[in-house]
């Protein structure tokens, strides 16, 4: 028989036993992370001044980019460059890189599978590099070199890697631009391709009407500085400005090295097919099904109702909130714009403007019209460039209007 006592005791000792599970599982639940973790979910304040930045690959010896010197100007490069750079040693090897939007009507798979085909008169906009490719082989690292020099010279096209996950694309399958059908060669890192879409010879280029010569790479053989470089470049190419770059001083070494290509925009911003207009050649007709999708028109801090690219809005009225919380809503007065369907500098040859891809704004531009000395406050750019934008008071034609998407936001 058991006693009273002995049954409270074991009812204590149960409860206990309890108390003391429980405690743990507590403690458990709501002891402080790890700093790892912490820093891994830890919110960004609006007044972070970094972007997010580009993971940087760890290179295994001959995948390496050969350090090459870049040069371009806005436009295409003078006639006669090229036979005033091969008289240059000074420069030592180079290679002169052609460049043009071509108008891709349709793609297909290794298998012969449509994968692209827009409704005529709608085509796709690809940006296209043409080359020689003996020339162009001293600037592509050795691990990928032959592959990229057979590819050429078989006439086939070189895609990078963004741009084939972009088009769907894999060795053997196929772009068509109207008749000319180039089929695919080769995959490389995108910086081998020149961050282009496309990379084609110039026997292929001449067929698809890239003939635009935009920029040279340069291996100087003896030591080189940046103002060496420069001062070379300005006897060759005189009254107009020349961007130079040392080797390594831009993620893309290409022309307008400061700015992002046209397929890292179409990554973040999606790819539209496209007509110029009857009217106006320099104006684009959009997808509609593009437009629905990407366009959209929202209100933001100090500038109202405002057309844009649904990814850009996040990193626009971050930015606005803070030039309004600084004390410098009465500094932006006037908006010019934003989604707006045309090419670069409303030019008929030139590529979609960033404007169409609703990534770009345009703030203050009577104050600052294209071409001219920028007049923008200071730190409304600094405050645009934190959240990820790219002031286009810096480019080589000055647009102290104009900001663009440059990086995620932080």
């Amino acid at each position: 028989m058991t006693s009273r006592s002995g049954t409270r005791d074991r009812r204590l000792l149960f409860l206990a036993t309890m108390a003391v599970l429980i405690g743990l599982l507590v403690w458990a639940l709501l002891r402080p992370g790890d700093p790892s973790t912490l820093a891994a979910t830890a919110a960004p304040t609006s007044s972070a001044t970094h972007s997010t930045p580009r993971p940087t690959p760890t290179a295994t010896p001959g995948d390496e980019m050969p350090p090459a010197w870049l040069a371009w100007i806005s436009g295409s490069l003078p006639s006669g460059f090229e036979a005033d750079v091969r008289a240059t040693s000074t420069l030592g090897t180079t290679v002169i890189v052609a460049g043009d939007t071509r108008w891709m009507t349709s793609s297909h798979d290794a298998d012969g599978g449509v994968v692209d085909q827009p409704d005529p008169p709608f085509e796709i906009p690809i940006d296209a590099f043409a080359v020689d490719p003996g020339a162009y082989a001293p600037f592509v690292p050795e691990s990928t070199r032959t592959q990229v020099v057979d590819a050429l010279r078989a006439g086939e096209a070189v895609l990078g890697t963004s741009s084939a996950q972009l088009r769907h694309l894999t060795v053997g399958g196929s772009l068509t631009f109207d008749q000319t059908t180039v089929p695919v060669g080769a995959i490389v890192p995108d910086p081998v391709a020149g961050w282009s879409e496309m990379l084609v010879s110039r026997t292929v280029g001449n067929t698809l009407g890239i003939v635009d010569d935009r920029y040279m790479l340069s291996m100087p053989d003896g030591a080189m500085t940046e103002q060496r470089f420069a001062a070379v470049l300005a006897t060759l190419i005189r009254e107009v400005p020349v961007r130079t770059v040392a080797p390594d001083g831009s993620p893309f070494m290409r022309i307008a090295s400061g700015v992002n290509p046209p397929v890292v925009m179409k990554s973040v911003f999606g790819e539209f097919a496209a007509y110029p207009r009857t009217d106006d050649p320099a104006y684009l007709t959009m997808s509609t099904s593009w437009y629905d999708a990407h366009i959209v028109t929202r209100s933001v801090p100090l500038l109202g109702e405002v057309t844009c690219n649904v990814a850009l809005f996040p990193a626009l009225i971050g930015a606005l909130r803070d030039v309004e919380a600084a004390g410098l809503g009465g500094e932006i007065h006037t908006y010019s714009g934003c989604y707006a369907p045309r090419t670069v500098a409303r030019s008929p040859t030139a590529p979609p403007s960033n404007h169409a891809y609703g990534a770009a704004i345009d703030i203050n531009a009577p104050e600052n019209p294209y071409g001219a000395t920028p007049t923008m406050d200071p730190k409304i750019v600094r405050i645009f460039q934190g959240w990820g934008f790219l002031w286009g008071g810096k480019y080589l034609t000055p647009d102290g209007m104009h900001f663009e998407y440059g990086s995620p936001p932080p």
